[in-house]
């Protein structure tokens, strides 16, 4: 006789499934719009699956060259985000995990107060500091701002990290004769793969996705990233559906393939062990 389910698993099961179509549903409806000829997409009932595949909409955004910049601009900013955003936070966070001075704990408060501030209230501030900078509209401006969003979380992951790590592993590197940095570049940073790779990818697609603060801090097509290049398809003339979701699913594609290699890295790590010898 076949064991029942009991009622509670069923409920998980249905709750998990539930959550999971309601994640999955406006990514599969943007994907099948923008495989849909323009007459389908505005039928009435909508039609869930396309009666004939087109990618004509694809077509137009790849030849679009502006697209194209677009893209460039948000893989430059994407990237120099995440390099800077990962090599300060491994130092500042080291730094307040193994170094206590005079008013490092207001100071690591202060790190995230900054980001739970919204970002209406900073917009403002940050855009007439970049503007006495001569920083608006460029490259440095932008990824400056963005490290405003992502250096507080980076910092206090890996410092709750790095608190909960073996001290006694670097005091013995230390008596050995590593200096301070060869203690964290050769000893701590290898034992931390998991959470640094979870850091990278939270800088990547919180600064791939960025929108307001890069529709203030540019001007004009020169360094408009991909994100905010979506909402020119917004017009006088109404929304270009087909387009603009063809160009939401490509924008998605980097951050996908993003977070999937930071995913392998985090199982790498976390099955290779924290401490290596």
């Amino acid at each position: 006789m076949k064991k029942r389910m009991h009622p509670a698993v069923i409920v998980k099961i249905l709750l998990i499934v539930g959550i999971c179509a309601f994640s999955l549903f406006p990514i599969l409806w943007c994907l099948s719009t923008s495989l849909k000829p323009e007459s389908q997409i505005y039928e009435v009932p909508p039609r869930w699956i396309p009666r004939e595949v087109t990618w004509v909409h694809y077509g137009q955004i790849l030849r679009d060259s502006n697209m194209l910049h677009y893209f460039k601009n948000t893989v430059i900013l994407a990237t120099g985000t995440t390099l800077i955003t990962m090599t300060v936070s491994v130092l500042a966070a080291y730094g307040f995990s193994r170094y206590k001075f005079t008013g490092s704990r207001c100071l690591i408060w202060t790190i995230l107060f900054a980001r739970v501030l919204p970002r209406v209230a900073v917009i403002i501030p940050y855009y007439i500091i970049l503007k006495e900078l001569k920083m608006i509209n460029t490259y440095p401006g932008l990824i400056l701002v963005y490290l405003t969003i992502c250096l507080p979380v980076a910092v206090w992951m890996l410092k709750g990290y790095f608190d909960n790590l073996p001290i006694e592993v670097e005091e013995a590197a230390v008596v050995d004769g590593c200096s301070p940095f060869r203690v964290l570049v050769e000893i701590v940073i290898p034992m931390c793969k998991p959470i640094l790779a979870t850091v990278a990818m939270n800088a990547f697609v919180l600064s791939w996705n960025e929108f307001l603060f890069a529709l203030t801090m540019t001007d004009g097509k020169a360094m408009r990233p991909i994100s905010v290049g979506l909402a020119f398809f917004i017009d006088e003339m109404g929304v270009h559906w087909g387009p603009l979701m063809a160009a939401s699913i490509l924008m998605s594609i980097p951050a996908v393939i993003f977070f999937s290699l930071a995913q392998n890295q985090m199982v790498r790590g976390l099955s290779a062990g924290a401490v290596k010898g």
